[in-house]
């Protein structure tokens, strides 16, 4: 029986530093605080799906280096299954971040190993495809890469969820083979030109969208995020947190959002549980270093209540 999650994306090493503020342009500042933490979106939306509890395979590629190292050991521990993580002669992936104070970030990504990734990364195991519920791709590997998986998902009956992220162009015919839609607001109004401002405009925004794929998600900070599947559109408003970093939160949801779908859960549950893990993220810095189980969700002093609702209405329904 199918049930494992595959994501298939960018490891990368992030050097972090806070600030008071992010510096304008030209402007060298002191910074308060560095810090290592292992990341990429692929990275952390597999790290995130498995602490959640879910089976993950990740498809990636890192250097034979430190950094390399690093990332291999996090996914590992975090209980993801690196036997499709190939080692590249190329240096492994680094971000660099700076964060203010409120938890704003800004970033700038060099992709070292993950621009290697192409069409001979993708498995040819059957058993493999077979064994699968969900893959999930973003827009940080090259595009040829992003296609191999999302065909040969396809070809094996796997729905793919696109996180469309960062936001780049590509081909017209993904939305033959893409099944769900995660983007923030940014990339929102970049695919659907429509600004958001508000609700309205993201509703407005998430119409469009729908045009090319019925199940769709914008995460919207502190706004919440719309869900929509058909003709269903559901406002989950934003848990009030204390903000310590959003690095990493949009990856949280995405990756808790799609083990509950691999468990059966419906998309709205899904969303609302993923809305719960991607809030409490951002109360401690980091992005993989930061996600927790259910179990710990449910120990939270300030998200555990809401959770435990969640939890027990998901059971009776």
């Amino acid at each position: 029986m199918s049930s494992a999650l595959l994501v298939a994306g960018a490891a990368n090493l992030d050097r972090m530093m806070t600030l008071e503020r992010i510096p304008e342009p030209g402007e060298t500042m002191m910074a308060l605080k560095y810090q290592e933490h292992p990341g990429g979106k692929g990275g952390n939306q597999a790290a995130a799906a498995a602490i959640w509890g879910q089976t993950v395979y990740f498809i990636g590629r890192v250097g034979r280096d430190e950094p390399g190292e690093i990332l291999r050991n996090a996914l590992e521990k975090a209980g993801v299954n690196t036997n499709f993580l190939i080692e590249s002669s190329s240096s492994s992936g680094i971000a660099l971040d700076f964060i203010d104070l409120e938890g704003s970030y800004q970033a700038a990504v060099f992709a070292g190993a993950n621009a290697g990734l192409s069409l001979v990364d993708v498995p040819a195991d059957e058993s493999f495809w077979e064994s699968l519920e969900l893959t999930v791709i973003q827009l940080e590997c090259p595009l040829a890469f992003n296609e191999a998986i999302g065909q040969k998902s396809r070809e094996y009956g796997v729905p793919v969820l696109l996180n469309a992220a960062p936001a780049l162009d590509f081909p017209e015919s993904w939305w033959d083979w893409i099944d769900v839609l995660v983007v923030n607001e940014l990339e929102a109004e970049s695919y659907a030109g429509v600004q958001i401002h508000d609700l309205e405009d993201a509703r407005s925004s998430i119409g469009i969208l729908q045009e090319k794929c019925r199940k769709t998600v914008i995460t919207l900070g502190e706004k919440g995020l719309l869900a929509a599947n058909g003709l269903s559109i559901e406002h989950i408003p934003a848990h009030s947190v204390e903000v310590v970093s959003s690095l990493g939160a949009g990856d949280a949801f995405v990756g808790v959002f799609a083990a509950e779908l691999c468990r059966g859960e419906d998309f709205f549950s899904s969303a609302q549980n993923a809305s719960h893990a991607a809030a409490a993220s951002v109360c401690s810095s980091g992005g993989q270093s930061s996600y927790l189980s259910p179990q710990q969700v449910l120990k939270h002093p300030v998200l555990g209540t809401s959770f435990r609702q969640l939890k027990r209405k998901t059971k009776l329904s």
